[in-house]
């Protein structure tokens, strides 16, 4: 089938969908209402098009927090899935807990497919257009409507399926791809944790040699230029003034960390008890959760909670600062970003 045939259908156009939908419009030449079809329940956006005219679609809906316990609520993309008539191409692009698409698949009749993004809002269209990878997660089912969708989008040097410079061919299935996209994003949380914590132990190590008449500051930014120029770390998430706060927050680390906890632990009660693996769980659910709790103690030094955070507003946050007499230390040099980006530092 030539690909530039297929008609496709976007639902949910937020900051995910609307570059998907931008994609295919500008570099691939589709034309809405012709070839490709846009839903979004929000009416301000007159996006209410009928997407059961498309052969493939992707999901973009929210999967926020349950209000009991964080874990990851999916019930967007279900009641997307009962809407669509005949056979289709689903392709999900939330971000859902492994497992979930293997779910879709038993429960409706298409071949489901998870694609997940890896977007900075501060980039979006640049990384939609240059993907560091592209994954498309597969079922047993789907398995051979991988390899359409793929050719579809936007290409990158890491891409599934397909071959990285060798003879290896690629495959990594949808279960894996959910597990691959939430590593990605608790990484950085746990990075963002780390860093903070140094910078604590930085701020302690100075009080200490301060009382022993020791006129040796110990300024985190020094230590955050050593870590950054090991190539084996990197600079991404070592900044610890990101958004005039400490800690990590928008609209994905805690979500995604929240949600990665509920399912440990959801795991970890169906190990057989005296299973080494459970004994080793056990440790790993008490880190999540120390991570996460480091964090709730962090944000609240500065007057903030994580529902605070965990929204891109600068401006909000900085009144909200304000208006609670809490003012943003100046911790670190702002040389880092959260978004990834690189910068130069000459150490003397």
């Amino acid at each position: 089938m030539s690909t530039e045939k297929i008609t496709i259908g976007v639902v949910g156009v937020g900051m995910v969908g609307s570059q998907l939908a931008r994609y295919f419009k500008e570099a691939r030449g589709y034309r809405r209402g012709k070839d490709l079809f846009l839903y979004d329940k929000d009416p301000k956006k007159r996006m209410q098009d009928d997407v059961n005219k498309a052969s493939i679609i992707f999901l973009c809906v929210p999967t926020p927090p349950t209000g009991t316990g964080g874990a990851c609520d999916t019930s967007a993309i279900d009641a997307v899935m009962k809407t669509l008539t005949s056979e289709k191409t689903v392709v999900v692009k939330s971000t859902v807990p492994p497992g979930t698409t293997e779910r879709l698949q038993k429960a409706y009749p298409h071949h489901v497919l998870f694609n997940p993004e890896f977007l900075t809002e501060s980039r979006a269209w640049e990384d939609m257009l240059r993907p560091d990878r592209q994954v498309v997660g597969y079922t047993n089912n789907s398995k051979d409507h991988a390899s359409m969708v793929l050719n579809l989008l936007p290409k990158a040097f890491f891409a599934s399926p397909g071959t990285q410079g060798t003879y290896n061919f690629i495959r990594i299935n949808a279960t894996e791809a959910e597990m691959g996209k939430y590593a990605g994003n608790v990484f950085g949380a746990l990075k963002v944790t780390y860093a903070n914590i140094l910078a604590d132990l930085c701020e302690a190590v100075g009080q200490h040699i301060k009382k022993e008449n020791i006129s040796s500051p110990v300024e985190y930014e020094h230590v955050r230029m050593m870590l950054a120029h090991d190539h084996r770390i990197g600079d991404a998430w070592l900044n610890v003034e990101h958004n005039l706060y400490r800690g990590f927050g928008g609209a994905c680390f805690p979500k995604d960390v929240s949600a990665l906890r509920m399912q440990a632990r959801t795991l970890l009660k169906k190990i057989p008890r005296g299973a080494m693996l459970r004994k080793r769980f056990e440790k790993a659910v008490k880190l999540l959760d120390a991570v996460w709790e480091y964090n709730e103690t962090l944000l609240a030094s500065q007057g903030l909670t994580v529902e605070d955070v965990s929204v891109h507003d600068r401006e909000w946050i900085s009144k909200k600062l304000s208006a609670r007499g809490v003012l943003p230390r100046r911790i670190s040099l702002r040389l880092g970003s959260a978004s990834g980006r690189k910068t130069k530092t000459k150490i003397i």
